[in-house]
């Protein structure tokens, strides 16, 4: 089952995919981090949202969501893995 919170943090990390394949476009970066920002801004109303599992790996690691799924799930640290 998907939380509002989990919903939200799975569009915040397709927005920062997108600020981070804007690749020179002024135009489209900005727009995309607009709503990144946005989504941020929303996600602040959830107490501990990136305090732990996927929001702390999305936030603070900037995976994306799928990535952050595998990594909380399976509680492995990123240097276990590389």
């Amino acid at each position: 089952m998907i939380l509002n919170v989990d919903y939200l943090i799975q569009k915040y990390a397709e927005a920062r995919e997108k600020v981070d394949n804007a690749r020179g476009d002024r135009d489209y970066r900005n727009y995309w981090q607009g709503v990144m920002d946005t989504y941020h801004c929303v996600l602040t109303n959830f107490d501990g949202w990136a305090s732990s599992g996927i929001g702390w790996y999305v936030f603070y690691e900037g995976m994306n969501y799928d990535k952050a799924v595998f990594y909380s799930r399976t509680g492995l640290t990123v240097k276990e893995v590389h």
